[in-house]
């Protein structure tokens, strides 16, 4: 997810009651509202499921259903409104969603590895599409009563989400053609799949028991993490991008070596003892601005050096370093990597 993995580095401690309940957000870049609601439960970090409305519906028609089942699982849920009344896809919804995320994010520590997303109807088949044809970095999917919607191929390179579906037995999106067609394609993209019916319910009838097992099981998920911090390692901006670093003297060279921080924008390396840091590192998220990540390097050094500064999501890097017996200059790269990604 490129704006999905948050920093890991965060205690498991309860959420402030002020950030408890609901709440009402609008993410700025599309203008579209988001409900919020931060269980009474919650632990941080907490595990976050997205849930799509209908095609024809709204955020507000599932509110109250889908609260005590947040509350029970102590999962941050959040309910975005499309951009179209037909339906997800069209227009900036992806941008609406990872948005609500940045936005909840501000409130409760989210867990980078448990954000999962369901949906109904319209909603569950895009959360299909957002699951496997763009690379969130979604734990799992759950999908209402979902129709059919083409997915060439599975995005992540790193992982394929299990998904469940569930349909009641009189929903014509299960008995009739276009399911055996969803079923055939879910088989060729080689994602895990289970399927619940549910006997004598339609379309529209989803129970909230129906809702309980399709939360635990989106919670039992989770996506393997990408940046692992070590100490040789930083892990930036929700786990997007893996600084590492090397220096080199006249008489020696040897990695960078990273200082433990609770930062997600920005970390600092030492080369010759962990008192003495050297170079400090930030990335951080412009894309509101120009569309890119930035990069920002300080040092206090006359050694050689040469930061890496990799982007798991995209697979690229940019190289930043130091002449050895020069001092360095601050950098300033505020078109280091653009933020699209997948």
């Amino acid at each position: 997810m490129r704006r999905l993995v948050l920093a890991l580095t965060l205690l498991a401690t309860p959420a402030l009651a002020a950030d408890s309940g609901w709440h009402q957000l609008e993410v700025a870049e599309t203008g579209q509202r988001v409900w919020q609601y931060v269980p009474y439960s919650v632990t941080e970090p907490a595990p976050a499921v997205v849930f799509l409305h209908g095609a024809g519906s709204t955020p507000e028609a599932w509110r109250f259903l889908l609260q005590p089942v947040a509350e029970a699982a102590g999962a941050v849920l959040l309910l975005p409104k499309s951009e179209s009344d037909l339906g997800w896809g069209p227009g900036r919804d992806r941008e609406t969603i990872l948005g609500a995320l940045e936005l909840a994010a501000e409130a409760v520590a989210l867990d980078p590895f448990r954000i999962s997303v369901a949906g109904h109807s319209s909603g569950g088949a895009y959360a299909m599409v957002l699951t496997y044809a763009s690379r969130s970095r979604f734990a799992g999917a759950l999908a209402l009563g979902a129709p059919y919607r083409t997915i060439l191929e599975v995005a992540d390179p790193v992982y394929t989400a299990p998904l469940r579906l569930v349909y009641g037995d009189q929903d014509p999106n299960y008995y009739g053609p276009t399911f055996a067609a969803l079923a055939e394609m879910l088989e060729r993209l080689g994602a895990p799949w289970t399927l619940e019916i549910l006997p004598g319910s339609g379309h529209g009838d989803v129970s909230a028991e129906a809702l309980a097992s399709g939360f635990t099981f989106l919670l039992e998920q989770r996506y393997p993490g990408l940046c692992v911090a070590n100490r040789q390692a930083l892990c930036l901006q929700e786990g997007r991008f893996r600084v590492t670093g090397t220096w080199t003297t006249a008489s020696g060279s040897g990695p960078a070596r990273a200082v433990p921080g609770e930062s997600r924008d920005a970390g600092l390396f030492w080369f010759f003892g962990p008192d003495n840091w050297e170079v400090q590192v930030k990335v951080l998220r412009g894309c509101m601005i120009n569309q890119h990540y930035w990069v920002f390097l300080a040092a206090s050094t006359d050694v050689e050096y040469t930061i890496t500064v990799e982007d798991l999501e995209a697979g690229t890097s940019r190289e930043y370093g130091n002449a050895l017996g020069e001092a360095a200059r601050a950098i300033r790269d505020v078109r280091a990597f653009p933020c699209g990604g997948g």
